[in-house]
């Protein structure tokens, strides 16, 4: 059996499902070891303490993994986010803040007050809504190297949740939306010039699926094709160049109409 490491036995001693019900302390680590010492901002959506049979929280309960972080950043600073108002002695390093993950005040609240992060944990509804409207929001006020995870990606797969087992590519789900994301890191290979490149496709560097989690890398993503220049081989040569441009303009047009089409057919699944 592998030896626990550090964060492993503080999710076992404050009893965060973190480690035990999932097996997600092992991916942390892997992202969070080099700055344990350093002062870093950390946000969690999500405290728990929920009531069995209840769809409620306490408000005296829950705070595990708040806990565990202080203790992992000895220097840190830990923000914590939930729908219920929680009343939890944590310290000084601890900050609580209430609202839905879906309110855009209570988060422009929460980064107008820490302007960056260096990690943000999704531990929230686990709806598709509540998770990419975060995500969205938060996204941006990541450090550049920071990283964003999301916990408990099951739901894409639970109907309970929003999630669909039985159509797999269906878009609204957490899984689907991410796995987009992938092509958003590639957008420079894209060989379509129609292709829109927002700020998501400029900003991340990395994305991994684990069992159940998610976890992306916010970084300028900067390197450049080999192979296309603005989406775009470019049609070398000296004769007839312009009518040349103007029929890969006209070719590119059609794929792209064309790829709309498949878009809309997928859609309604026909």
């Amino acid at each position: 059996m592998k030896k626990k490491s550090h964060l492993d036995k503080l999710a076992i001693k404050y009893k965060s499902d973190k480690f035990g019900s999932h097996y997600y302390t092992p991916i942390y680590e892997r992202y969070m070891e080099s700055k344990k010492s350093e002062k870093i901002n950390i946000l969690e959506i999500g405290i728990g303490g929920y009531v069995p049979g209840k769809k409620y929280t306490d408000k005296y309960k829950g705070g595990e993994s708040l806990r565990m972080w202080k203790d992992y950043f000895s220097k840190g600073k830990i923000i914590g986010l939930d729908i219920v108002e929680k009343k939890l002695k944590l310290g000084k390093r601890v900050e609580i803040f209430k609202g839905s993950q879906r309110n855009s005040k209570v988060l422009s609240d929460i980064v107008k007050k820490y302007k960056k992060f260096d990690f943000i944990v999704d531990d929230g509804s686990h709806l598709y809504k509540d998770v990419i409207f975060s995500f969205k929001s938060l996204f941006n006020n990541l450090k550049d190297g920071g990283y964003y995870f999301v916990e408990d990606t099951q739901a894409s797969y639970i109907r309970e949740f929003g999630g669909d087992g039985a159509y797999l590519k269906n878009k609204n789900t957490i899984i689907n939306y991410f796995k987009d994301i992938v092509d958003k890191i590639n957008h420079k290979e894209i060989e379509n010039p129609f292709y829109k490149i927002d700020s998501i496709a400029k900003n991340v560097t990395e994305i991994h699926f684990y069992h159940n989690m998610i976890v992306v890398k916010k970084d300028k993503n900067v390197e450049k094709s080999n192979i296309l220049k603005n989406n775009k081989r470019t049609v070398s040569g000296k004769n007839a160049i312009k009518i040349r441009k103007i029929f890969k303009f006209i070719k590119y047009l059609y794929f792209h109409l064309k790829g709309k089409c498949n878009y809309f057919l997928d859609y309604f699944k026909i």
